[in-house]
């Protein structure tokens, strides 16, 4: 702020110097603080993908035939293995 170097600002100039970068580091930290809370959810969901996926080959080497796909039999049973149910 060289044209204001030697008088004092007003409050009202001290909030229009100041309110763009205070609300940028504001915004910065938040945008940071959802990716970081965002991070266990992701490592569940990854989980329960490879859990599926590990249940439909599972399943699939018993040799049943027509039965893959979304929607169908090793599919939902796989699906209800890894919630738990």
């Amino acid at each position: 702020m060289s044209d204001h170097s030697n008088q004092s600002l007003t409050p009202r100039e001290m909030v229009r110097a100041h309110a763009y970068p205070v609300l940028a580091a504001v915004s910065t930290l938040s945008l940071l603080a959802i990716a970081l809370l965002q991070i266990p959810q992701a490592v569940k969901v990854h989980r329960y993908n490879r859990c599926v996926d590990a249940q439909i080959k599972l399943r699939q080497s018993s040799g049943l035939q027509g039965q893959n796909g979304p929607g169908k039999l090793i599919y939902l049973k796989a699906v209800q293995h890894c919630e738990g149910l």
